[in-house]
Formats: C-alpha cells, sequence, structure tokens
C-alpha cells in the first residue's frame, strides 16, 4: 500500500482540502495521511473565516508521520502562514520527503487572501525549490511571477520565469482562460512544453478542483509514475469529475470523485 501526505486546511463542507484529498487518495488506492495547517469555517460560497495551526505543531504532526510511516509522496496545500511555510520546508529537509506536489493556494474561490505577500515571497525563496512540481492556475502564477497571462504563449513564459526562481517542473492551470472553447494546461518538464486540452464545460465552476488534482498527481507519483504521465492521469481524472459535478448547497458545485 503506496501512502500519500497531505499538508493542507480544513475544509467543513469537504469539498476541497483535506477531506477533498481523503476522498482523491481513497478513489487512487493509496492510504491517505494529512497533516492539518489551518482550520476553516466555509461552505459551497466560499471561505468565511479561517484560524492557522500553530507552526511547531505543524512540523511536529510531520515528524510523527515520518518517524513511524514511509511516505511516498506529499500533496501541500494551504499554508495561510510565513511560519508554516518555513515549518513545511524544514520538515522537507529534515525528513527526506519526496515525490511532492506544491498546488500553490494563495486566495480561496471568492477571492479571499490566503497567504500574505510577505510569505508568498518566503514560498518562492524556500518552498518552491524544494518540491518536485508546482500546480498554480492562473491567477496564482500571476502573483508569483508579476506578469499578466492571456494565453498559452503567456503561461510558457510563465513556466521559464518560475524555473528562474526555482522550480523544477511547472503545471499551470489554464481553466481561468476564457477566452477559448478549450480548457489548456501547460506542462513544463525536462526542458519541454507539454499541452492538455480539453473541452471548456460550460456553467461548471465547482470548488476544489486545485486540491483534487494536485491529490491525483501525488497518488500517481506514490505508484512510480513519472510527472507528465502522472499529470496525464490526474487530467483526466478532474476532467471527468468536473463534467459530472453536483450541488450540495447554494454556492459552488462540488466535484463527483466518483463518476463512472
Amino acid at each position: 500500500m503506496k501512502t500519500v501526505l497531505s499538508i493542507a486546511g480544513s475544509d467543513p463542507s469537504s469539498g476541497a482540502g483535506i477531506q477533498e484529498d481523503l476522498k482523491t487518495f481513497q478513489r487512487f488506492n493509496v492510504w491517505g495521511l494529512t497533516v492539518i495547517t489551518s482550520l476553516t469555517a466555509q461552505n459551497t460560497k466560499g471561505v468565511k473565516e479561517s484560524i492557522p495551526v500553530d507552526s511547531n505543531f505543524v512540523y511536529k504532526q510531520i515528524e510523527t508521520l515520518a518517524t513511524d510511516i514511509k511516505i511516498d509522496a506529499v500533496k501541500i496545500g494551504m499554508l495561510l502562514t510565513e511560519d508554516n511555510v518555513l515549518a513545511v520546508y524544514q520538515a522537507i529537509k529534515e525528513f527526506k520527503l519526496k515525490n511532492i506536489v506544491l498546488d500553490t493556494v494563495l486566495k480561496s474561490k471568492n477571492g479571499k487572501e490566503l497567504l500574505s505577500k510577505r510569505g508568498i515571497e518566503i514560498l518562492k525563496e524556500y518552498l518552491i525549490p524544494s518540491v518536485d512540481l508546482i500546480t498554480p492556475n492562473i491567477l496564482e502564477a500571476e502573483l508569483l511571477t508579476g506578469k499578466n497571462i492571456k494565453n498559452v504563449d503567456d503561461m510558457k513564459k510563465a513556466c521559464l520565469s518560475l524555473k528562474e526562481v526555482g522550480a523544477k517542473n511547472i503545471l499551470i492551470k489554464g481553466g481561468h482562460l476564457t477566452n477559448s472553447n478549450f480548457a489548456i494546461d501547460v506542462l513544463y518538464t525536462k526542458n519541454k512544453f507539454y499541452e492538455f486540452s480539453y473541452p471548456y464545460i460550460e456553467n461548471k465552476h465547482p470548488k476544489g478542483t486545485g486540491c483534487t488534482l494536485s491529490s491525483a498527481i501525488a497518488s500517481s507519483l506514490a505508484k512510480g509514475f513519472d510527472i507528465k504521465n502522472s499529470v496525464e492521469i490526474a487530467k483526466i481524472f478532474i476532467s471527468g469529475a468536473i463534467k459530472t459535478s453536483f450541488n450540495i448547497g447554494k454556492g459552488y458545485p462540488v466535484l463527483n470523485l466518483w463518476f463512472p
């Protein structure tokens, strides 16, 4: 049984965060481990309030797991504070964690800031160079690079900018581009670009897509797939989950992780 550790925030609506990650891990038949970085008050409409877990306790959670269980891959989501960014960085180094996917959670779907400007700089300096893959969406890639992204060429330029920051492999998610009938993601790995294009699904904007995609990628990495194949598998999975998403509340839909 392969294991995947999610380091992320808690979502009581179970549409994102730790709860969504665990469901994804189960679907991929890997054993999910969790380290909670923050508690949130959120529902399908978005994040209302968030409280960070103390960074020393975040580190202690990772230490307790890593000294007992072989961790085959790691997914990192919302960290919320500068200290949590540094705590996770220190744990990666101390326990030699591998196959790490960083979902650069900087803002919630309803626009609430989830990491300060100083926190973003620390993320770029310490954490991004320490992981194997980062998966920003368009808006997050713009915040990380300081550049506007309007098309696929801009996405590729942003990948190169993030490489200069120290990112080893970059997947920029193009779902926020609305000037195409297709949702196009750009992967930069081993000095090559790959495009993943799927028909844009109208009126489907479920929450938790970034959480689920990064968890799916980490699950395949744990099983021994390389980054390109792991992204391909995850993209097929997330596309089906988006297409069959449904409403449980009055806000955004949730992903259907049990589609055929």
